[in-house]
């Protein structure tokens, strides 16, 4: 039995497993690299077992599956947000204000920790100690020492990811989320508002009628046709807003002001 790494046209890692069956040579093709099974694991597929075992999780396989995750789109993203602050050039060199705050030694240490990459990891020490946690800036400084100098770029894809939600959509939806209330006490005062101007409405015709009743007489306003003409007459001069159609704008019938009459003189509010 013999085991070879290989990799798939999607460019995924196999294990491709060659034996001997008689004078037969045959293979079998496994997911993952060949470290991730055991030859009894192997041998039981070759005995006709019906399942195939999965490779035992590693980070370098996990980190070859997802090494193109988001990375495209971290770097040039992160780095827009860090020119921005003032801490890269356009042309992906630290700033004076930055370079300065390094002395020869520092300098030099991260050139050889960081190899090409020493730049990122200059930012990434100067936006750690310069701006605040989980600030716009630590997200992208993160990623891109994340991508760049620990070459983990799944994480670095999960940080910009965090990064765009936390400062492109999260305002957004706790802005909804306010509107939404908002909007849901708008709905619960409608009644409220609605009550309080018919109250208004009602206040403002026993004004009126008790009115009328001293310039026209009790027995003129004993029939409320004529009561609520005169009333409707006042209330079209003055416009008042209680009186008013919102839609329109017009001031209401004089039937409206009538049907209201009988439940006033019920309530002993007027004669």
């Amino acid at each position: 039995m013999n085991k070879v790494d290989e990799v798939d046209s999607a460019r995924n890692p196999i294990c491709v497993v060659t034996y001997s069956s008689g004078l037969t040579e045959n293979s079998i093709v496994l997911d993952g690299r060949c470290a991730g099974y055991s030859d009894d694991e192997i041998r039981a597929v070759l005995d006709g077992q019906e399942y195939r075992p999965l490779p035992m999780p590693s980070s370098d396989l996990l980190d070859y599956y997802f090494q193109n995750v988001a990375q495209a789109d971290t770097p040039d993203f992160c780095k827009e947000v860090l020119v921005e602050a003032k801490v890269l050039e356009g042309s992906g060199s630290l700033t004076r204000v930055v370079e300065s705050t390094f002395d020869k030694v520092h300098l030099d240490k991260f050139k050889t920790e960081a190899g090409n990459n020493w730049i990122i990891a200059a930012v990434a020490f100067y936006v750690f100690r310069n701006f605040q946690t989980y600030s716009l800036e630590f997200y992208a400084a993160s990623a891109l020492y994340e991508t760049y100098v620990l070459k983990r770029p799944f994480r670095a894809g999960y940080l910009t990811a965090e990064m765009i939600w936390k400062f492109k959509h999260e305002n957004s939806a706790i802005l909804g989320q306010k509107n939404k209330k908002a909007l849901e006490a708008a709905e619960f005062a409608k009644p409220i508002k609605a009550e309080k101007k018919r109250e208004k409405k009602l206040e403002l015709i026993i004004k009126l009628w008790h009115q009328l009743k001293s310039e026209r007489g009790a027995n003129a306003m004993r029939r409320d046709v004529n009561a609520a003409l005169w009333i409707h007459s006042i209330v079209e001069k003055n416009r008042y807003p209680e009186f008013l159609i919102k839609k329109t704008g017009k001031v209401i019938k004089p039937d409206a002001i009538q049907r209201l009459l009988p439940e006033l003189r019920e309530q002993g509010k007027i004669g």
